[in-house]
């Protein structure tokens, strides 16, 4: 059995839409000042991207679970 977690962020962009990044292979229950750190730090370097994230709306951590089933049997 296999299982991953990703951490999902929303934002709201300069521009007023909605802006998610996900990302694989986060670490589990990480602590909310880490992800605020991590929130404020992509807004604060937003221009790197090309909607540039101006409000940290959301975070969630998704983790998932793979069951592999062995058919020969």
């Amino acid at each position: 059995m296999a299982s991953g977690t990703k951490l999902v962020l929303g934002f709201e962009t300069s521009s007023g839409r909605s802006m998610t990044l996900t990302y694989n292979h986060a670490r589990p229950s990480s602590s909310l000042a880490n992800v605020k750190a991590l929130m404020n730090g992509i807004i604060t370097n937003g221009s790197i991207f090309t909607s540039v994230p101006a409000v940290a709306k959301s975070a969630k951590e998704v983790t998932t679970t793979e069951s592999v089933y062995d058919l020969d049997e």
